[in-house]
């Protein structure tokens, strides 16, 4: 019985191949979206839940606007508080991470690698084992540690490394081999002592049973006696599980974010749900097709249940072969997949479990509606196909909607007015130059030859570079007109002059710039002056430490952050006023940051990008990084850049859905519907009165579909917007453009079957049937 089942399934399935492979194509891009997504999601979700009390850990954290992202983990002052103050902190420690670090071995192509500072309780909170070698690291400046994986890249084995050299930061000595810490926030390749930086990132462990809420007041109401003081330093601080940290806004380092990653589960599922409503309301009209083929087999013996099989199989086939597909594509997606997003292991065993997981709903989903056509018979109920087609337009509605929304705010954010000039700007990073340590003129000569190239238009040596976090985060707690409710403000200090405002063309609203032996002059950007109370700033006073600067400018706002992070206060300091360049001239050394900003021809990236290739060689640069600023202010669009391709091509699948199906649905209804179509035409309706008539019904639901998809569409957009500074707006011709398109779209798959059928001869139908 079931070899016969199993060959009427597939014959079905040929039969109505168009349905079938619309259903299965569907149906198994969803499916890998879903499946990709909620896996990616997962992965997220577990860093560092492994350790030994792993929901007790935590890390301190604030908002912040000198950060791109908007929040920062450096706590000063805290460690020694938490572990003398708060008998609820049972361990904590203060460690940092550097990225980007250099490990060079004599001879060999140096490695990137991520560097770790932190003492010895680091190594206790986190059960970190010493595989070979001491801790001697720990207490030395030219000793390190490095983990399995990185003695693996930088040696080859893991034997006979202890007490082996290299440059790390400077030269060291290798003194222990450690196990390193897998699928982390804090996963790092090598490790040497606590440096004397104050402001490193503190995690600690609560005891078991704090109670969190009474624990967070406590922070909030310690203080400590600083000067006469009080200093209430947890006052700003707040505190969140370490293994929540990978997905929150908090780490500046994610590739996409967590609320994206949930979305495009989300909209994995509603293909999922809109292949099987195409399917699901497919099958049934066909079932009611074959009434005849199901009244003959009850007569013939077959139960409820030996019916149901039948179909079930059927439909197993479909949900089978579409799995196979997902599989299929997700095995050609993988490589990029864990590309973008990181995750490792096997993924081939969860999705199984998600494809079992929707072979079993959906089955539930098909049980009703063939039990109530064999009791039944009928071929009347046509609520569920319109309901289903009303679903699949307007989850087309919605997503069509979301995509061009956010087209729109990623396109007016690439191309509106940041205050600042990007375009044709780069950035020359020196990283490593040969003799540059001891003879810092050859950074004079790289200028030189860079201002000599026919593509350059204006070169800077060694300023700050906007967007290139090349500036300094300090807090200002005195200033002219500061009343005593007025709260301190951290404030972004660039040591930068007027040759630096006109290169990136900044603009002035009051004042004027200040040149760069101007030492005691200041000029601040409009957002500073508004959180300062200054209504007019010229001539006013602000003490940074214990040297006062007059303020003689104010700039117009502008962005040096992500668009979701809103405008930072800015202070502008002559170059010789105080910092790096004027301690420099006082000790008698030259100090050069390494960085030169190039402003270039309109089109010739290229050849700037040839040029700087050929000088390298020529002067000796032996590693250098060039950025385009406006690739790198992309960069901050990343996410959003990512979910829009995303959702486009799930948009497109929808619309295929979408269209192909409500095709399958006129093409099933005018098989049904062939003997009716014949009466009307005998009593004199044309091809145009009957085209009318299936158009009236499909355009009633995709009216009623755009009434439901736009306002939530409105709605999620809206909320979306929120979270940036710049905002587009939502214009009518957006919704007006959605409709007439879809409309198109169906009238196109209407008119042509329904034309078809409505051009046949009524009596030759009528007298097949």
């Amino acid at each position: 019985m079931i070899q016969h089942y199993l060959k009427i399934a597939f014959r079905n399935l040929l039969k109505y191949k168009m349905q079938t492979l619309i259903s299965i194509v569907g149906l198994a891009i969803g499916f890998t979206c879903f499946a990709l997504a909620t896996l990616w999601i997962h992965y997220e979700m577990t860093y560092d839940n492994y350790h030994e009390g792993a929901e007790q850990l935590y890390l301190l954290y604030k908002k912040s606007t000198v950060n791109y992202n908007g929040y920062d983990t450096k706590a000063p002052n805290t460690l020694q508080a938490l572990r003398t103050d708060f008998p609820e902190v049972e361990a904590v420690c203060n460690i940092d991470l550097w990225e980007n670090q250099e490990m060079e071995v004599k001879g060999n192509t140096p490695l990137v690698a991520r560097a770790l500072l932190a003492d010895s309780t680091f190594m206790e909170m986190f059960d970190i084992k010493i595989l070979a070698g001491t801790k001697d690291f720990l207490y030395s400046e030219d000793k390190i540690a490095v983990t399995e994986e990185t003695a693996k890249r930088l040696f080859g084995t893991t034997d006979d490394v202890v007490g082996k050299e290299l440059k790390a930061f400077s030269n060291v000595t290798i003194c222990a081999v450690i196990k390193g810490l897998p699928h982390s926030n804090l996963t790092f390749d090598f490790w040497r002592g606590e440096d004397n930086s104050q402001r490193n990132t503190i995690i600690f462990r609560l005891r078991k049973g704090t109670d969190l809420q009474n624990f967070r007041q406590k922070l909030d109401n310690y203080n400590q006696l600083l000067d006469g003081k009080e200093n209430y330093i947890f006052k700003e601080l707040q505190i969140m599980p370490l293994s929540k940290y990978h997905y929150s806004d908090v780490n500046k380092n994610k590739s996409i974010k967590f609320t994206y990653l949930i979305l495009f589960s989300i909209i994995g599922l509603l293909v999922i749900l809109a292949s099987l409503f195409n399917y699901i309301s497919l099958f049934v009209v066909r079932m009611r097709m074959r009434y005849r083929e199901i009244e003959l087999r009850q007569v013939c013996g077959s139960t409820k249940g030996n019916l149901f099989l039948m179909f079930a199989i059927e439909y197993v086939w479909m949900i089978l072969l579409a799995g196979l597909l997902g599989m299929t594509l997700t095995e050609l997606l993988l490589p990029v997949f864990r590309k973008i997003s990181g995750v490792t292991g096997d993924v081939y065993m969860e999705m199984f479990l998600y494809l079992l997981g929707i072979l079993i709903v959906s089955l539930f989903l098909l049980l009703p509606f063939v039990m109530q056509h064999v009791k039944q018979h009928t071929t009347q109920n046509l609520q569920f196909r319109k309901f289903s087609v009303l679903f699949q337009v307007g989850i087309s509605i919605l997503f069509i909607f979301i995509t061009s929304v956010m087209m729109k705010q990623i396109y007016f954010l690439t191309h509106t007015e940041l205050g600042w000039e990007r375009k044709n700007i780069a950035v020359l990073r020196i990283i490593k130059m040969e003799n540059s340590e001891e003879d810092f003129s050859c950074y004079t000569a790289v200028a030189d030859k860079l201002s000599q190239m026919p593509c350059v238009n204006d070169v800077l040596d060694n300023h700050a570079g906007l967007l290139f976090g090349q500036y300094r985060g300090r807090k200002i707690d005195n200033w002219d007109g500061k009343r005593l409710d007025d709260a301190d403000i951290s404030i972004e200090l660039f040591y930068e002059s007027g040759i630096f405002t006109r290169f990136y063309n900044l603009k002035l609203v009051a004042g004027k710039m200040m040149t760069p032996k101007d030492a005691n002059y200041a000029v601040i950007n409009e957002t500073a002056a508004k959180m300062m109370n200054m209504h007019s700033p010229l001539g006013k006073h602000i003490n940074i430490g214990k040297k006062q600067l007059e303020i003689i400018g104010v700039l117009k706002d502008f962005h040096v952050t992500a668009p979701t992070v809103p405008i930072s206060p800015i202070l502008l300091i002559g170059e010789n006023g105080f910092g790096f360049k004027a301690l420099g001239e006082k000790s008698g050394m030259i100090m050069h940051s390494g960085l030169f900003l190039i402003k270039y021809k309109e089109g010739h990236w290229e050849d700037l990008k040839s040029q700087i290739e050929s000088m390298a060689k020529e002067v000796s640069i032996l590693r250098y990084q060039l950025d385009k600023t406006e690739d790198v202010y992309k960069e901050y669009l990343h996410s959003e850049s990512l979910l829009l391709k995303l959702l486009s091509m799930v948009s497109g699948v929808c619309i295929l859905i979408s269209a192909l199906g409500i095709f399958s649905f006129v093409t099933l209804s005018c098989e049904q519907r062939r003997k009716e179509i014949a009466v009307r035409k005998v009593n004199g309706a044309t091809i145009k009165d009957i085209l009318v008539m299936f158009v009236k019904e499909y355009l009633l639901l995709l009216i009623i579909a755009a009434a439901i998809a736009f306002p939530i569409g409105y709605v999620l957009m809206k909320q979306w917007l929120q979270n940036y500074v710049e905002q587009t707006s939502m214009d009518a011709w957006i919704y007006l453009a959605i409709s007439v398109g879809i409309a198109f779209v169906i009238a196109i798959c209407i008119g042509w079957r329904v034309w078809q059928a409505a051009r046949q001869n009524p009596a030759e139908v009528i007298k097949s049937e």
